[in-house]
């Protein structure tokens, strides 16, 4: 059992798992200084998001299917050191054309670091302590989720360069993986056969409909949350409210309380709750946190949204996440994890532009009644879903 003593295979895990925050939570809130600066319209915002998720549609795959064949090391590493030195070269970003390519660059980077540190679970930890990590996976990630965005919203109000610094923090823990990190082999297809057997190796056990539903929920969940949520709340807060950076950072970190509540209790709710349940329950409270934008008298009035997305976000991501390694083969939960981060990759790149075309025909109460409508269509799915049938 996991304890409160020093697990250094654990650490490693949720290390890697902050450090991929410093991509995206840590920038939010600094988008309308970044328009201001470098003078981006509104609309076209959103591709500084999504120039860094764009990579992570090739990569991602990539990285997995190398790391299973090759290791995890040989993978992680120049990974690491790519997204420290591309993102903290943001900073210097002369114009919005500049700050785009970095961005792409530090994405390539960061497609091995949130696809590996899921399948070092894997790795290094069964049954219901598989369950525990994962939780503290979610966790981290909206602890994160809650204290970068006032970091950044802080950093934003002296520059708004400041924030994309942040990932050279990425820096010394690479060094410290160098040292620390054991590789974790199992006697399979990858190590006794060429590159062909392996990709079809591969590609058969990913082409089940189990997989494809957990794909697309984690890629349904994250193209409502990251376009709708992520990427225009701090302008909903900003255009409306008229809420300074550092109110929007502390606004936006609210969905951490509610998303590490559910996260650390994880395993406990799935002892009296099936997964069904718990993944349909959470796709209808974001529809529910989504529906009440467009009906906010108050900038306070979102904090509910934050902790109704923050709050689905602790149930929905390790919930899947969790069922995917479970039905994935030793010797493959690299290019399973891909799969999913796959999936939450091509939504991520998508939605803040999607979001973006929703508001050039309406309003920001368009995009949220759009955003509210698409948590409930999930939710029905999650009902009829294959994967999240009890296993007997």
């Amino acid at each position: 059992m996991l304890g409160l003593t020093y697990n250094k295979n654990l650490f490693m895990i949720v290390s890697l798992t902050f450090t991929s925050l410093l991509g995206f939570p840590i920038i939010s809130p600094a988008l309308p200084a970044v328009r201001d600066a470098l003078g981006i319209s509104t609309e076209n915002i959103g591709w500084i998001m999504a120039a860094y998720s764009l990579p992570g549609i090739f990569f991602m795959p990539l990285s997995g299917l190398l790391a299973d064949r090759y290791g995890k090391r040989r993978i992680l590493f120049p990974s690491v050191f790519l997204f420290a030195l591309a993102g903290g070269a943001c900073a210097f970003a002369p114009n919005f054309e500049t700050l785009i390519f970095l961005r792409f660059l530090q994405g390539i980077g960061a497609s091995a670091l949130s696809t590996l540190n899921v399948a070092m679970v894997g790795d290094y930890f069964k049954g219901q302590d598989r369950v525990r990590v994962m939780g503290t996976i979610a966790a981290t990630q909206n602890i994160g989720s809650g204290v970068l965005p006032l970091a950044g919203g802080a950093l934003a109000t002296i520059a708004w360069f400041y924030p994309f610094g942040s990932s050279l923090l990425a820096v010394p823990l690479v060094i410290y993986l160098i040292f620390a990190m054991e590789e974790v082999r199992s006697e399979s297809i990858s190590e006794k056969s060429g590159t062909r057997a392996f990709l079809s190796h591969a590609w058969s056990k990913l082409n089940n409909r189990i997989v494809l539903e957990l794909v697309f929920m984690t890629g349904g969940f994250i193209f409502i949350g990251f376009g709708a949520f992520i990427t225009y709340i701090p302008f909903v807060l900003k255009d409306n409210f008229g809420s300074p950076e550092i109110l929007i950072g502390l606004i936006i970190a609210a969905r951490s309380t509610m998303g590490v509540i559910m996260a650390t209790q994880l395993v406990r709710l799935t002892q009296h709750f099936s997964y069904r349940t718990l993944v349909f329950c959470a796709f209808l409270t974001m529809s529910a946190g989504m529906a009440i934008v467009p009906f906010a008298q108050s900038q306070w009035t979102l904090i509910l949204t934050a902790m109704c997305y923050g709050g689905s976000f602790g149930i929905i991501r390790p919930s899947l996440q969790v069922l995917l390694l479970n039905h994935a083969p030793d010797d493959l939960r690299s290019t399973f994890a891909s799969a999913s981060n796959f999936g939450l990759r091509v939504a991520q790149t998508i939605s803040p532009v999607g979001a973006g075309f929703i508001l050039i025909t309406g309003t920001y109460s368009t995009l949220y009644i759009v955003a509210a409508v698409l948590a409930g269509l999930m939710a029905l799915f999650a009902l009829t879903a294959v994967s999240l049938r009890p296993i007997d």
